[in-house]
C-alpha cells in the first residue's frame, strides 16, 4: 500500500492474502487521509481514498479493477469510482473518435459528425464532474474533483482582462482547508499549471506566485507544509537563470521567520547556508574571489586574470561526465578566442590533474586548491561537476551552473544577439 504526496508515491505498509484471496490493512497508528494506492504487481494498482471512513471494505477482481471493485461503508470511494468510470468510459470514446478523425481513410462529410461527437464526450465530462461535486458537497472526493477543474472566466471579457481574471482566480477550485489535499498530486498539478502559465518567466512574477499560494495554503498545516516543501525544492537549484532568487526569498520569507517548524535546527541551518551561497552568486553580482595554485606552481587570484568575457569551468579529474565533456569544451574554446578560460580543479591530485590538463590540451589557466584554502567548492556552491560559470570583463557572474559546452553556445549566443 503506497500513499501519494505531491507528485510522489512513498510505501506505507504491506499484507498478504490468504487462500481465499482476501488481504487485511491494519494500524494501531491512524493513516493519513488522501489518495491511497494498493499494488497488486509491479505494474497493476488501484486507488482508493482515505477520508474520515476509517473502516471500510472493498472486494476487487484482478482481471478487471475498473468493472468489478465495489466500496462496503465507505460513501466517498463508492461516488469517486462512480465517477472514474463513467470518465474513463467518455475519455475512452474520445480516444477512438480522435483516432477516426486522423485516420487518412476517413471520409470528409464524416469529419463535422465526429467533432460533434467528441464536444459532446467533452461536456459530458465537465457535466459528471459537477454533479458528483453537488451529489458529495464539503468532502475529499469532492474538493479532488473540483482541483482537477480549471477556472472559467466570463464569457463577456475581452482578451486581456480574461488574462487578468484567471491569473487572479486560477487558484480559487482548491479548498486549501482540506488537510487531504496534500497527499494527492493535485496541488502539484495546480501550482505548475500556475506559475507556468501566471508567473514564468518572470522571477519577479514566480515570487509574487509563490507568495499567493502560501498565503492561500496557511490555512492548513499539511497542505502550508507541503506547498513549501514543493516551492523551495522546485526552485533551489532552478535551471532557468536568475530564479535562484525565488529560492533566497522564500528562505528570507518563511524558513527564517519560524514558518517551518517541521524542521531541525540542522536541517534549518543548512538552508540557510545554501541561501546565503545563492545570495552571492546572483546574476549580476561580482564574482566571489578567490587564490588559487595553477599549472606552473604559482599563486594566481581569480579577480586579476579576468579581462574579458571568462569561463570559469568547475571540474574533476576523476568525473566521468567531466571526461566526456572536457575535450567538447577544448575545441570550442579554441575556436572562441573572444573568450577566456580559466578551470579550477576540485580534487587534490595534482599528478593526475596535470596528466588530464596536457590529455585535454586546454588552453587558458588551470587551477588547483590542494590545500583547499581557496575553498571554491563551498564559494561556488558546487555539488555536482562539470558546472560552467560566465563572467563578465568586469567580474560580474552572466551566468551559471551550466552543464555542457552546447548550452554554453546557446547562452553567448543569446546574449550577443545571434540565432
Amino acid at each position: 500500500m503506497y500513499y501519494q504526496y505531491g507528485e510522489n508515491r512513498y510505501a506505507r505498509d504491506t499484507s498478504f492474502t490468504n487462500g481465499e484471496g482476501i488481504a487485511v490493512f491494519e494500524s494501531d497508528e491512524k493513516l493519513t487521509g488522501g489518495v491511497f494506492l494498493i499494488y497488486l504487481t509491479n505494474k497493476k494498482a488501484f486507488e482508493f481514498l482515505m477520508t474520515e471512513e476509517s473502516t471500510f471494505s472493498l472486494s476487487v477482481d484482478t482481471a478487471d479493477i475498473m468493472g468489478s471493485i465495489a466500496f462496503i461503508d465507505s460513501k466517498e470511494n463508492t461516488a469517486y469510482y462512480d465517477f472514474l468510470k463513467k470518465y474513463k468510459f467518455n475519455e475512452f470514446q474520445m480516444e477512438v473518435l480522435q483516432k477516426r478523425l486522423h485516420k487518412k481513410n476517413t471520409r470528409q462529410d464524416s469529419i463535422p459528425i465526429i467533432k460533434n461527437l467528441i464536444t459532446v464526450y467533452q461536456k459530458q465530462l465537465i457535466q459528471f464532474k459537477k454533479q458528483t461535486i453537488l451529489k458529495n458537497p464539503n468532502t475529499f472526493v469532492a474538493h479532488l474533483i473540483q482541483a482537477s477543474q480549471s477556472v472559467e472566466a466570463p464569457t463577456n471579457l475581452t482578451s486581456k482582462a480574461k488574462a487578468v481574471y484567471l491569473k487572479k482566480h486560477f487558484l480559487d477550485n482548491i479548498a486549501f482547508s482540506d488537510d487531504k489535499l496534500a497527499y494527492s498530486n493535485v496541488l502539484y498539478i495546480n501550482y505548475t499549471n500556475y506559475i507556468n502559465d501566471c508567473g514564468f518567466p518572470e522571477t519577479d512574477s514566480v515570487i509574487a506566485c509563490c507568495d499567493t499560494i502560501l498565503q492561500r495554503a496557511s490555512v492548513s498545516k499539511d497542505v502550508f507544509k507541503w506547498s513549501l516543501y514543493f516551492l523551495g525544492n522546485s526552485f533551489e537549484r532552478s535551471s532557468v537563470q536568475g530564479q535562484d532568487k525565488i529560492f533566497v526569498h522564500l528562505v528570507e520569507e518563511y524558513y527564517k521567520k519560524d514558518r517551518s517548524w517541521w524542521l531541525t535546527d540542522e536541517q534549518l541551518k543548512k538552508i540557510y547556508k545554501k541561501s546565503d551561497a545563492l545570495k552571492r552568486l546572483f546574476v549580476g553580482n561580482v564574482c566571489p574571489d578567490f587564490t588559487a595554485t595553477d599549472s606552473a606552481g604559482k599563486d594566481v587570484n581569480l579577480h586579476q586574470q579576468i579581462n574579458k568575457t571568462t569561463v570559469l569551468y568547475f571540474w574533476s579529474y576523476d568525473c566521468k561526465h567531466c571526461l566526456e565533456e572536457t575535450p567538447h569544451l577544448a575545441a570550442w574554446i579554441k575556436k572562441h578566442p573572444e573568450v577566456y578560460l580559466i578551470t579550477a580543479c576540485l580534487l587534490p591530485d595534482e599528478d593526475e590533474w596535470k596528466e588530464k590538463l596536457k590529455q585535454f590540451k586546454l588552453p587558458g589557466t588551470h587551477l588547483i586548491d590542494t590545500d583547499r584554502k581557496a575553498n571554491y567548492m563551498e564559494t561556488y556552491s558546487i555539488t555536482s561537476t562539470p558546472e560552467i560559470f560566465v563572467l563578465s570583463k568586469d567580474k560580474k557572474i552572466l551566468a551559471k551552473y551550466i552543464s555542457d559546452t552546447k548550452e554554453l553556445d546557446e547562452f553567448l549566443k543569446q546574449k550577443n544577439g545571434k540565432k
